[in-house]
């Protein structure tokens, strides 16, 4: 950090005859340095030696709900300014790695496009959080992140859309389950509270999987935590459809065994009950105990004076039907049939089954999951955290500092003063200390500052080596693929 003040102070003697001032950034720095101890960051935003926000110089990127449409005006800008960050190629997750990377200062490589590109996916991304409702939030979300891939990734509001994605003929006439397709993959995506509900309808889940060739849908939560985006994905498909909508709702009740005399007895009945079991009573002590849990089984069990412990009870639990489990499939036997059906692996036998339980209709239900009952789900993967709002912003300021200084500051900065003096010239009405004249006059010596900081950075920009992507570019095994 002391580093890139003295550098700055050295940058910035050569220009305050221009009314350049390096002294808000600096005492910004070092309210940095005698703070660390004391402070996770700096409370106040970060301002450049000028007195702006860093807001303020960064390019304005318009929020729209064009970013997930294929050949729309704003998708190409949305693609060129998050190209750096590997498009279709990364995942969500190496994207989010890559960023808090690059925010943390983890880039000795950095140049600008990577620095602009990491703000303005933290900006707006925060802007997105801040200033839209859940539902409004959740669409212009679902477009910037298909922007953010780039490609074929496009938002789904009408079938047609997923057979522009795909290829795939999809029969279904209104929205479908999918949100988005990322690079050939279905998704839903929820922009959701910190203990939000994840819902949706079972009906629209199970016809989801009707179409030929549509195999999986992975739902994709975006949890707001503080200033901070969490990450985390599950993927549901037709012979996994129980450890999503099953394993999550089941209850439990504890039973215990007739006891045992012979070890022999013992052993098969564990074999038998498996992983349900989560205590053996034994009749004599072992080391003042006589109740063992799991992590001893196999001690017990190989003990070659067994018998003289017993006689034996096995407590385990039992999967109870009721609650949530028997609203949504009606009995057993309807169960039982979806659990033979999807054992078989026919299709077409286990829509069947799942059409005939009373989620399914004739009045559809809603299905909810907690937070942590998607955490019970097999396929369920943390994604990480991404780091937005103000501290993001400061951190990558103070880290790429020198960069930022010597291009975006002179040119945003005029670009700024060219436009406010733009707006005057024709919207402000005169007075005695201004005239339309004087606005023009400014604006004419903005446009002049503005080209020669422009000429300035194109030139270094220029001379440069071609920068590499942000973040590690490993291709995604397609859906079905063993080990995704």
């Amino acid at each position: 950090m002391s580093e890139l003040r003295d550098i700055l102070k050295e940058e910035y003697k050569k220009k305050e005859e221009d009314g350049f001032t390096p002294q808000s950034l600096m005492e910004m720095v070092q309210q940095v340095l005698e703070a660390t101890e004391k402070l996770p960051f700096l409370q106040e935003v970060a301002e450049t030696p000028g007195g702006e926000n860093i807001e303020d110089l960064l390019p304005v990127l318009k929020i729209t709900e064009d970013w997930g449409k294929l050949g729309k005006r704003d998708r190409s800008v949305i693609e060129a300014f998050t190209a750096r960050l590997g498009g279709e190629e990364t995942t969500i997750a190496q994207k989010i790695k890559a960023l808090n990377n690059f925010i943390a200062g983890g880039d000795p490589g950095a140049d600008i496009s990577s620095i602009l590109t990491t703000m303005m996916v933290v900006e707006t991304l925060s802007t997105i959080l801040d200033e839209f409702t859940e539902s409004a939030g959740g669409f212009i979300f679902e477009g910037f992140i298909a922007g953010l891939f780039g490609g074929k990734s496009v938002q789904i509001t009408k079938p047609e859309d997923i057979r522009t994605a795909t290829g795939q003929e999809v029969s279904a006439t209104g929205k479908p389950i999918t949100d988005v397709v990322l690079a050939g993959r279905h998704y839903s995506l929820k922009l959701l509270g910190p203990q939000t509900q994840v819902g949706g309808s079972f009906k629209n889940m199970v016809d989801h999987f009707e179409d030929e060739g549509i195999d999986h849908v992975v739902y994709l939560d975006a949890r707001r935590e503080g200033d901070d985006l969490h990450f985390s994905e599950f993927t549901i498909t037709l012979p996994t459809f129980l450890e999503t909508f099953y394993t999550p709702w089941v209850r439990y009740r504890k039973k215990k065994t007739p006891p045992y005399s012979s070890p022999h007895g013992l052993k098969n009945k564990m074999q038998s009950l498996g992983d349900k079991v989560f205590a053996i009573k034994i009749s004599k002590a072992i080391d003042g105990k006589t109740v063992i849990r799991p992590e001893q089984f196999e001690e017990l069990l190989a003990l070659p004076d067994l018998k003289q412990y017993g006689p034996f009870e096995i407590r385990y639990s039992e999967e109870k039907f009721g609650g949530t489990v028997k609203k949504y499939y009606g009995s057993a036997r309807l169960f039982n049939d979806v659990q033979d059906a999807i054992e078989s692996g026919d299709k077409q036998k286990i829509l069947k089954a799942l059409r005939a339980v009373p989620a399914y209709g004739p009045n559809p239900l809603q299905f909810k999951l907690t937070r942590e009952q998607t955490k019970l789900i097999e396929s369920y993967e943390d994604l990480g955290t991404l780091n937005l709002g103000d501290d993001a912003l400061k951190q990558t300021w103070l880290n790429y500092g020198e960069i930022l200084m010597a291009t975006i500051a002179p040119i945003y900065r005029a670009l700024n003063s060219f436009t406010g003096n733009i707006n005057n010239y024709f919207l402000s009405a005169p007075t005695k200390k201004s005239s339309r004249t004087e606005y023009g006059k400014k604006a004419i010596t903005d446009a002049s500052e503005l080209k020669t900081a422009t000429d300035k950075t194109v030139g270094e920009v220029s001379a440069a080596p071609a920068p590499a992507a942000i973040g590690p570019q490993t291709h995604r095994p397609a859906p079905g693929t063993p080990g995704e």
